[in-house]
Parts: C-alpha cells; sequence; structure tokens
C-alpha cells in the first residue's frame, strides 16, 4: 500500500511548487436570475471548466499553476486562454485551427426545480487530444501535484489515454497525482465510465470521490455502506494514499451546508460544517479541491487542509461564476462571525 506522499512546502529561497493541469474548459452562457432557457433575451457569458477551476483556486493562493489544454484557434478559443491569464494561470495550448469551441448552458434553478446544464462540446479541440499530445516529462517538470478529472476522461479514448500518460510521467517525476471523478451523466454512462476509470485510479495518489462514485468503481461494494468505510477499501483496492469526500446538504431556502473529510489507511479527519447562501451553484467542488491541494502543498497538516476546503466550497457558492477568487485573506476569516460589511 502507498504512503502518503510528503508534501513540498516553499522553503526560504525557493518557489512554492507548481501544480499542472489537463483539462477542458468552456464558455458558459447562463440564462439571466432564473429564467428558463428558451424564455431567456440574453445571455451571461462566463468561463468554467473543472481542472481549470482547480489551477484558479491553488493560484489565488500563490501557487504558480500551468494548464495543459487543446484550443480552438478561434475569438472563443482565446477568449477562455485569457480567462486562464487573467487569473494566474499560465496555460500551454496545442491550438487546433479546426475544432469549435466548447459551449455549455446554464438554466438556474428554484426549489423545486433544479438547475440544468445543456451541453454542446461535441467536435471540440479536446475530443482530438491524443496520448503524445503534450511531452507530458517536460510539462510535469518541477510540478508538486498534477490534476485531472473524469471530466476529461468522457470526452473519448484519445482524451483518457492522455490522461493516463500525464499521470505515468507526474509519478516518475515523483508529483502526486491528483484526479476527481466528477462523474457527468450527460457526458458518458457509468458503463461507459467505470473500466476506464477503474484503469487510472490506480495511478492516483488523491481521489475526490463521492458515495456513488465508490460503489461504482468498487466491485460488489455493498450499497448500504458509508462513504468512509467505501474510502477505506478504495485505499486498499488501488493504493491511493488518500479518498477526499465532500458533501453539500439543502438546509432551508438558497442555504447549504458544506464539509469535507479526508481518509487515509491510517484513519479520517474531517472540517467543521459551513453555511452558505447560494448565489451560483457551480465550482465549490473544483474551488474545495484547489484549496485542499494548495494547503498540503505549503506543508499544511492534512486537518488544516480539509478545512480550508470546505471553507473554501462554502464560499464559491457566494460568487457568480465558476472561478474560484478565494484569497488567503478570505481563508483567514473561516469560523469567524459573519458580517454584511467589512469597513
Amino acid at each position: 500500500m502507498n504512503e502518503p506522499a510528503p508534501s513540498r512546502p516553499a522553503s526560504p529561497g525557493h518557489p512554492p511548487p507548481r501544480v499542472v493541469g489537463l483539462g477542458e474548459s468552456l464558455i458558459r452562457l447562463s440564462a439571466p436570475g432564473h429564467e428558463r432557457l428558451d424564455q431567456a433575451g440574453d445571455l451571461r457569458v462566463h468561463v468554467g471548466g473543472a481542472e481549470m477551476n482547480v489551477l484558479i483556486g491553488a493560484a489565488g493562493l500563490g501557487l504558480p499553476a500551468t494548464w495543459l489544454t487543446r484550443l480552438a484557434d478561434n475569438p472563443l478559443g482565446r477568449r477562455v486562454a485569457a480567462h486562464a491569464r487573467a487569473h494566474g494561470v499560465v496555460p500551454r495550448v496545442d491550438w487546433d485551427g479546426d475544432a469549435r469551441a466548447p459551449l455549455y448552458f446554464v438554466e438556474h434553478g428554484a426549489h423545486p426545480r433544479p438547475s440544468e446544464v445543456l451541453y454542446d462540446r461535441s467536435g471540440t479541440a479536446m475530443t482530438r487530444l491524443a496520448a503524445d499530445s503534450f511531452d507530458w516529462k517536460d510539462a510535469v517538470a518541477g510540478a508538486g501535484a498534477v490534476v485531472c478529472s473524469g471530466i476529461t476522461c468522457a470526452l473519448g479514448a484519445g482524451p483518457a489515454a492522455a490522461a493516463e500518460a500525464l499521470f505515468a510521467a507526474a509519478r516518475s517525476a515523483g508529483a502526486r497525482t491528483a484526479f476527481d471523478v466528477n462523474h457527468r451523466s450527460r457526458l458518458w454512462t457509468w458503463e461507459q465510465a467505470v473500466p476506464v476509470l477503474r484503469r487510472l485510479v490506480p495511478s492516483v495518489d488523491v481521489l475526490l470521490a463521492g458515495h456513488q462514485d465508490l460503489l461504482r468503481l468498487l466491485p460488489s461494494a455493498d450499497p448500504d455502506a458509508g462513504q468512509v468505510a467505501l474510502a477505506h477499501r478504495a485505499i486498499e483496492e488501488f493504493g491511493c494514499d488518500t479518498v477526499v469526500l465532500r458533501e453539500t446538504a439543502q438546509l432551508t431556502g438558497r442555504r447549504v451546508a458544506t464539509g469535507v473529510a479526508a481518509v487515509t489507511a491510517g484513519g479520517e479527519v474531517a472540517s467543521p460544517t459551513y453555511e452558505a447562501d447560494v448565489v451560483d451553484p457551480f465550482g465549490a467542488g473544483d474551488a474545495a479541491f484547489g484549496v485542499l491541494l494548495a494547503s498540503l502543498l505549503t506543508g499544511d497538516d492534512l486537518a488544516t487542509a480539509v478545512d480550508k476546503a470546505a471553507w473554501a466550497g462554502a464560499f464559491q457558492h457566494t460568487l457568480p461564476g465558476d472561478a474560484c477568487t478565494i484569497r488567503p485573506a478570505d481563508l483567514a476569516r473561516r469560523g469567524a462571525p459573519a458580517r454584511r460589511i467589512l469597513r
């Protein structure tokens, strides 16, 4: 069984460790307020994408971040690259002049109507990603952690093979590998996903997964088993050093409660629960994951890291758009009484 990889805290005279992510980002077009898409007279533009969101979270806390991707060589692709740079993430792009940019459309719900996502991402540049699209050894050189997600794997056999090649290079370079299962049922079925994910997860050090994810990934798992028990079994089955569990509970109205737990072979640690009023439901899991990785890489212990991650997830719910713009000063206020105005 793998032992948890040591953190690489920054030391005097040395830069903080770099985080590298591989994934697709999309132009997000949202109906204003709680309008339905077929009623909207205009749409609001954001940029979203799981791995980039994670990198933005890490960059906001001072870590160098590099994003590996393929983008359409057109104004929409350049808008996505500019979004990364604006948030302190360095895009390393394989430009494709013949591809189209991915889009997703958002309809914000209100109880009892759920928010909905409509994807338009076939034929995009990232669907043509291949195992040899990048020099992976060069891409991960000097990295402290490397990030990918199941969303990238869902884009096709080429992107899934690229994720495997990335993680193999990361492990050879001594970087921690971090993976969010992030299953999207509108991209692929569990029957399609499980064989692909089971090939990849044995190369993962830090796995972010939910109860349903673990039930699907673990053969003959007991559906009545709790998340922590399933996480321990995943550690035994796949050799991950840490399984991260995130919970969000609906309270009243638009208020939610979030918490994060981390399971290792030696036990479990869990955060306090943090409440938030939901302005936008997207990107909270990515924010939590990015802050957790940044916290670990800069020397925090696991209990502190999950506490910061839970606060980051709650904080992200209060922001429009997907990008995690949390800063150290925001984290410093976790646990303090909420105030309407700071002045």
